[in-house]
């Protein structure tokens, strides 16, 4: 459920790009207007960044449970029910 919901935000940032480049002053003599422009893409780049690494992850979680399933765990536990690791 998660992936699909940042799979929609990645969409959405796209959209919001695709919208918003025409409309940009990158251009405008002097003044903050560039100034605004290249922030507001950098941040529109920053969004889809951590939107895509997320959708990734989360896809990467989903295809390592599902693999899991028919493996049994014969790892050693101590009282809490964590995992244990072994020294040699």
């Amino acid at each position: 459920m998660k992936s699909s919901r940042l799979f929609l935000c990645i969409l959405l940032v796209f959209l919001l790009i695709y919208l918003a480049l025409p409309r940009l002053p990158f251009t405008a003599d002097g003044g903050l207007g560039p100034w605004f422009a290249y922030g507001w893409i950098a941040f529109a780049l920053l969004a889809l960044g951590g939107n895509v690494y997320g959708w990734l992850v989360e896809r990467e979680k989903e295809n390592r449970t599902e693999g899991n399933g028919d493996i049994e765990d014969t790892g050693k536990r101590n009282r809490a029910g964590k995992k244990v690791r072994e020294t040699y």
